[in-house]
């Protein structure tokens, strides 16, 4: 039986900035993309999104894109 790769894509974006953040990699603030791996293999599990905020703020949020 073959298994199916999953994969998930989280955004760590900033609410409080003075722009709002796109839940993509194309966001104008130029998000830093990070895979992250099965822990028993080198398989890419999902990839990690970290926004970057263009003032310094208080209030983050994860969210999974659907």
């Amino acid at each position: 039986m073959k298994e199916h790769a999953v994969h998930k894509v989280v955004h760590i974006r900033p609410l409080d900035d003075a722009v709002g953040h796109e839940e993509s990699a194309d966001c104008l603030c130029g998000p830093v993309g990070e895979n992250v791996y099965a822990r028993a293999t080198t398989q890419v599990f999902g990839m990690i999104y970290r926004h970057h905020a263009l003032r310094p703020c208080h209030s983050w949020e994860a969210s999974a894109e659907m």
